[in-house]
């Protein structure tokens, strides 16, 4: 039989599939700021810290408070940049072990705490959440005293001294049993969810303090910790930022350890394979374009491959775009600032079906005969 003579968009099939290839695999693996910076800077003028996104401060060992209680106090100029995902400001973590015993974040304009369980399918979700509006706050660049206090009966949080209505009865805090772990500042334990802002200080103690001394922190200690602080026997660390410089703060009471700024980001905790995604009111618009954009993403290419190629041609379409997706999202959690997805790798095989489908139509209402290769 005579074979009908190629189009263009057949002949030029091969280069238009790996300039898709290579486009998607740029699209999905590139980061939005380069994941090997961190943007961890000190402030001008000092003293403290400026969290710049992409930023990450590292314990050099543990901070445990052997009674099961404790308070962390955090001196800082919260961004309050609007975002889909949690920007985490500060937590305790242990290496290689998803659990994390208390988060301190924002989002996007609010306060979230966190003290159970990181989602085993990967994404953390949110245990308790309050609005600025609700704790007293106007606005970003305030000048701001937060405090956490850790008892049996759960964490508190406490904004400029007063306590507000967020509590957190997950923590895993018991009565004489060790709490805390190592201090990571401005990421997740996964190496994202970043936060932005300046930090002043950080104080961590092995009791609890009371409202008075959380009051009196916040208004004598102005921009950074109060230096009658150092005195303070309950004290387990006490950080004011003052180096100006390099890669490493110390703490200012002897049994606290240093904290250093990784020269490139770090994923502390885990990695995270084909999670799957919490919706709340805050991201849905965000979450919905993320889902149409990965399926339109993988149609160009799925309609190439099927293109004059008949039923055979949409199953092989399929196929490919599955297998592109599901090494793209492996990828992925090799990649500090990229999540790997289970819903990404569904929208890009359906991307892929209807990419196939629609090359298939089209060729049978313009009556062209199947490819015969």
């Amino acid at each position: 039989m005579k074979q009908r003579r190629r189009d263009r968009l057949q002949r030029s099939r091969p280069g238009l599939v790996a300039a898709n290839v290579i486009l998607v695999l740029i699209a999905v693996l590139t980061p939005s700021d380069p994941p090997w910076t961190n943007k961890t800077r000190w402030r001008e003028p000092g003293p403290g810290l400026k969290f710049g996104g992409v930023s990450q401060l590292l314990s050099e060992a543990p901070i445990i408070s052997d009674t099961g209680e404790l308070t962390l106090e955090v001196w800082l100029v919260p961004g309050f940049t609007p975002g889909i995902r949690p920007q985490e400001i500060i937590s305790f973590y242990e290496p290689a072990v998803a659990r994390r015993s208390l988060v301190l974040g924002q989002f996007p304009r609010g306060f979230i705490l966190q003290g159970r369980a990181d989602n085993p399918s990967g994404d953390p979700r949110n245990d308790e959440y309050i609005g600025i509006d609700e704790v007293g706050l106007v606005g970003p660049d305030q000048l701001t005293h937060l405090a956490l206090t850790v008892t049996i009966g759960g964490t508190t949080l406490h904004v400029n001294g007063r306590p507000t209505a967020l509590h957190l009865r997950e923590t895993a805090a018991y009565k004489g049993d060790p709490f805390g772990g190592h201090l990571l500042i401005g990421s997740s334990n996964a190496g994202w969810h970043f936060w932005l802002g300046g930090m002043m200080g950080v104080a961590v103690y092995d009791r609890v303090l009371t409202e008075a001394e959380l009051i009196s922190h916040a208004r004598r200690s102005g921009a950074a910790p109060d230096k009658a602080l150092d005195h303070d026997a309950s004290l387990l660390a006490l950080y004011r930022f003052e180096e100006g410089g390099g890669r490493r703060t110390r703490s200012a009471v002897a049994r606290g350890p240093d904290l250093t700024i990784p020269e490139r980001m770090t994923r502390p905790t885990r990695k995270t394979f084909l999670s799957t995604h919490a919706v709340d009111e805050a991201n849905v618009s965000l979450f919905m374009f993320d889902i149409v954009s990965n399926i339109a993403g993988f149609m160009p290419l799925a309609f190439l491959l099927a293109w004059k190629r008949g039923v055979k041609g949409v199953v092989v379409a399929v196929l490919a775009g599955f297998a592109l997706s599901l090494f793209a999202e492996l990828a992925q959690t090799q990649i500090v600032g990229r999540a790997s997805s289970l819903v990404d790798l569904v929208c890009n095989t359906l991307g892929a079906l209807l990419g196939g489908a629609l090359a298939f139509g089209f060729a049978f209402a313009l009556r062209f005969d199947p490819d015969p290769r």
